[in-house]
């Protein structure tokens, strides 16, 4: 009898051990998922937001390789409980865990934006489009600004503000690839942060650890004030320069564990954002505005995306073309995607349709997909 209750006590110790195994399994699949999620998600809104960039082949594969791990996970998970005592069961099961947990670890900075140059050699660089001079129309003053504000003036907090579209990113694209293309540039760590809508303190600590290079493998299991910590204390002996963009409301830097940026750390922040109360309420001791571009610049903006076969390839279609631009409103984003969208229209009566779509609606980027079927 004692026999047969030492075997129940040693079967049910297994069978507890199995199913702590399964629950580690479920939440490293989880942990996957929203990762998984949070990465088709910023690749979505790049694509949308740019669309003539392409996807990095790197980074469709490690979403392909967190698919095919989140489900040979829940097929494990869903194995007849009956055979829950199976070794063979218990190894795969812990096999499969540490497979996940090895493509957590190699999502890498790239699922930050889709942007990020694949050159390796250029170490977080940005690219904000095919070709960097359509982007950039109009904005090299503005530009030279936060750079000025990173290189000699006293100023922690920069702030661009201005409406969507008017190149707020493109700017902040070029100072960040600015100060990493220079070999000394003074910084222990530049850190590039997309924020967008619905602040996440923990995401954006995630991404601030990684990029300072902070791989403990505990870091999932401390709490957010034990991130915030251990990013304080890596980051209050280093200088730093932090992007922040896209930023909809206040962020509490405090909770994140970023140092405040001042003339003794000599660290910077530099955020973009629409509103200028958000400049105020992230304390930016300069803030700049990123304007519209005047018709003039703007006129030839289009026209260079449109290409000069399509405005001439029928007499009435530049009159209509200088309409559509107007339509654009003197946003750089706009007046790049439409104009790419339309240099394949070479009826006068497309030229027209687009206009009509435009007059109806603000030039998003919806409207583009409307555009493509005329």
């Amino acid at each position: 009898m004692g026999k047969d209750l030492k075997s129940f006590m040693s079967r049910c110790i297994y069978v507890g051990k199995v199913n702590e195994n399964l629950e580690k399994l479920k939440a490293a699949a989880e942990e996957l998922r929203d990762l998984r999620n949070n990465a088709m998600k910023r690749v979505k809104i790049c694509e949308e937001q740019q669309p003539h960039m392409k996807r990095f082949e790197r980074v469709q594969t490690w979403i392909r390789q967190a698919d095919s791990a989140i489900k040979e996970a829940e097929e494990l998970m869903s194995k007849n409980t009956s055979n829950m005592t199976s070794l063979k069961l218990d190894k795969k099961v812990s096999k499969k865990t540490r497979e996940i947990r090895d493509v957590i670890k190699t999502r890498g900075t790239f699922l930050e934006s889709l942007s990020e140059n694949n050159n390796s050699k250029n170490n977080g660089q940005m690219v904000s489009a095919d070709n960097d001079d359509d982007q950039t129309v109009g904005l090299e003053a503005v530009s030279g600004v936060p750079w000025r504000c990173l290189t000699v003036e006293n100023t922690g907090i920069i702030g661009l503000y201005g409406v969507e579209g008017v190149g707020k990113t493109t700017v902040l694209t070029q100072v960040n690839n600015r100060l990493l293309q220079q070999k000394s540039n003074g910084f222990d760590f530049v850190i590039w942060v997309f924020v967008s809508k619905n602040v996440c303190v923990e995401k954006i600590q995630d991404t601030v650890r990684e990029k300072i290079g902070f791989l403990d493998k505990t870091w999932t299991s401390k709490s957010g004030q034990e991130k915030a910590s251990k990013i304080f204390e890596i980051l209050s002996k280093r200088r730093f320069a932090l992007f922040l963009d896209d930023v909809w409301e206040k962020i509490d830097l405090v909770r994140v564990g970023v140092p405040v940026a001042d003339a003794q750390n000599r660290s910077k922040i530099v955020f973009t954002t629409c509103s200028e109360d958000v400049c105020r309420e992230m304390g930016a001791q300069t803030k700049i505005k990123v304007e519209k571009l005047s018709w003039e610049k703007g006129w030839e903006l289009f026209k260079k995306n449109v290409g000069e076969d399509t405005l001439k390839s029928h007499p009435d279609i530049a009159a209509v073309a200088q309409d559509v631009a107007s339509k654009c409103d003197g946003l750089p984003l706009a007046l790049v995607t439409i104009g790419r969208a339309m240099s394949s229209k070479k009826t006068p009566q497309e030229w027209r349709d687009a206009l009509y779509i435009l007059s109806n609606s603000s030039p998003n980027f919806s409207v583009l997909k409307l555009l493509d079927k005329n």
